[in-house]
């Protein structure tokens, strides 16, 4: 067996999709709410760096019939598993999500505005001979059904996987391949047969490795465009993208005006400019930023004394206990609801009576969702309905201390032993999953706030005369730099990334030791050596001059302004491409052109004008296309 297998956790779920969980808001007092908000589509991970081990705790969102959810990891040795918690991971959102603060300046003569993811394969998997599978534990964790496998044989793995009713017939051998061929052990999810899909939880993965790592190849076969993917790493230095670029965004490109909600975008693009695989830093600091937070103060010999379900329900939620699914799915296995319920309490309790309105909720399909949330937040009104209920409130409390509350502080334990916390973001379509990405640390690299700032203040000539759409917002980043934008005349949209600006401010490799290698910066400045803004309009030649695939049509802004095109023409004076049209922000600015005209066709060899107007100034040069 080989034995240079590198530590890597896979997140496939088939056959159906996995989410992100984000932090959850409520709108009712209970735990049963209407609509559990998500986050889009990604993948959730934390690491834990211990000596000789990582810890991987992996959050499971998933959308499908109980008996579908199948999970397959490979690892590089045999996992100790233990069940984790969602409340884990809105604890780290919470903490390192990033946000964008504009500190308003109020001047004289204009103040403030008066309104402020399913797995397909083309074939089927072909029976073969039996070849050996070891089966190294098998046990049930948590919800789950567990099984650790390690085989010389893909197919054998597979077809092992099929026999026993793990649902991922339509997986292919050749994503397994590699990782049979490093030696990798297999870990292989399912749920109980008792268990259904609220029961889901994090899962955590105790195992001998050096390093973290991520086997993203896994994940292509059934990915969402573009998935996101955090991973928070807990160790005694600042994580590090090991074998992936480094990035860190251009601020210009926030929307800065709605809070930065714009910012998955931009590391999409800011990642792909690093050819698609790069990370940013979102968070790089202490690791009592969370631990701080961590986790309520539990009392279970009180919630072992209740006698009726709605005091414990209650007590519950004055603890602090998370309000999800998995809570859900264990209210409802303590407290199932009696029949009595359904069918003649909910009609008085919530329709008085009106058996017309019951009727009609009921054939609409929307009964038994209302009549939880009415049930089991307020239980008390059913008291009549329930003298049949048998209610045990030590099992439900030993339960809760086995799945919600062991879990939190084994974490809790954690973040206080681990001084260091990262997050670290990008984003990845099936293409780019080509190349597993591993991290290591370095001590040497400094703090990241997830908070960032810029300073702002509105520009109008006459504030009580000037309409709200003309209003212009005038930010002023950390660098320097200035942004115009009317927030209000767009709609307070997105605002397109201005002309020539890209979405990467810095292009970088990070070791283990030391300062970054800067693969690529923005140049905010003239490249004039003296790093002043330059003072006029330019228009410099193109590069490479002459160019048969693309060119670079570079120039220089001396101020920040909304009003500047870049146009493509033929001797004839045809327009032949639109480049650019938009905002620009004062400095030295690319645009790159393909040598493709509006519809996406290859032009003919032959001499063209670029043209860059900027309101009355008009700069042109020749440039020369060879196919």
């Amino acid at each position: 067996m080989l034995h240079s297998f590198r530590p890597f956790l896979a997140l496939l779920l088939l056959p159906a999709v996995m989410h992100l969980s984000g932090l959850q808001a409520y709108a009712c007092g209970g735990f049963f709410c209407d609509n559990f908000p998500m986050n889009q589509v990604a993948e959730n991970i934390l690491f834990i760096q211990g000596e000789g081990t990582v810890t991987t705790h992996v959050q499971l969102q998933y959308s499908g019939e109980a008996s579908d959810f199948a999970w397959i990891l490979p690892m590089p040795s045999v996992p100790e598993l233990a069940v984790s918690h969602n409340q884990i991971f809105n604890q780290l959102q919470f903490a390192t999500q990033p946000g964008f603060q504009l500190n308003f300046q109020e001047e004289a003569g204009c103040g403030f505005p008066p309104i402020f993811r399913t797995l397909e394969d083309d074939g089927s998997v072909v029976a073969a001979e039996s070849a050996a599978v070891e089966v190294v534990s098998q046990e049930q964790v948590g919800p789950y059904d567990t099984a650790v496998i390690t085989s010389d044989d893909s197919q054998a793995i597979v077809n092992w996987l099929v026999d026993n009713d793990y649902q991922l017939d339509d997986l292919g051998i050749n994503l397994l391949h590699p990782y049979v061929e490093e030696g990798a052990f297999f870990l292989a999810l399912k749920l109980v047969t008792d268990r259904d899909v609220g029961d889901l939880q994090p899962i955590a993965l105790t195992y001998a490795a050096e390093e973290p790592g991520i086997p993203i190849r896994l994940t292509a076969v059934a990915t969402a465009p573009e998935l996101s993917v955090i991973a928070w790493v807990l160790a005694e230095h600042r994580a590090i993208p090991k074998n992936y670029l480094h990035v860190r965004i251009n601020e210009a490109a926030i929307d800065w005006f709605n809070g930065g909600f714009n910012y998955p975008e931009v590391v999409t693009l800011a990642t792909n400019e690093a050819e698609g695989q790069a990370f940013v830093t979102d968070f790089a600091g202490p690791s009592k930023i969370v631990n701080d937070l961590f986790f309520g103060e539990f009392d279970l010999k009180k919630l072992r004394l209740q006698e009726h379900p709605a005091d414990f329900l209650d007590a519950a939620l004055s603890q602090g206990f998370p309000r999800d699914a998995q809570m859900q799915a264990l209210i409802r296995r303590h407290i199932p609801m009696p029949s009595a319920v359904l069918a003649e309490g909910v009609l008085e309790v919530i329709f008085g009576g009106d058996r017309e309105a019951y009727d009609r909720i009921r054939e609409e399909g929307q009964l038994q969702s209302l009549a939880d949330r009415s049930f089991y937040n307020n239980i008390r009104a059913y008291d009549r309905y329930i003298t049949d209920l048998e209610f045990n409130a030590v099992a439900f409390a030993d339960d809760l201390e086995r799945i919600v509350v062991e879990p939190l502080q084994n974490v809790r334990r954690l973040f206080a032993e681990k001084p260091y916390l990262t997050r670290l973001y990008t984003t990845l379509s099936a293409d780019e999953m080509t190349l597993d990405p591993m991290f290591s640390y370095n001590p040497d690299l400094p703090e990241v706030d997830n908070i960032r700032f810029a300073e702002a203040r509105w520009d109008c000539a006459d504030p009580d005369n000037t309409p709200i759409e003309k209003w212009e917002l005038i930010i002023t980043l950390a660098d320097g730099r200035e942004i115009r934008t009317l927030p209000f005349g767009d709609g307070g949209g997105p605002r397109p990334l201005p002309i020539g600006e890209p979405a990467a401010a810095i292009i970088e490799r990070l070791g283990t030791s030391g300062p970054p290698e800067t693969i690529r910066r923005l140049t905010a400045v003239a490249e004039t050596g003296n790093g002043s803004v330059p003072s006029d309009w330019f228009l410099r030649q193109n590069y490479p001059n002459p160019f048969n695939s693309s060119t670079v049509l570079p120039f220089q802004a001396p101020a920040s302004t909304a009003d500047v095109a870049l146009h493509i023409y033929n001797l004839q004076g045809q327009k032949v491409r639109t480049l650019a049209e938009g905002p620009v922000i004062a400095g030295y600015r690319e645009i790159t052109w393909d040598g493709r005209d509006q519809n996406g066709r290859i032009v003919a060899s032959g001499v063209y004008l670029y043209r860059l107007k900027i309101g009355s100034i008009d700069l042109t040069r020749k440039l020369l296309f060879l196919r």
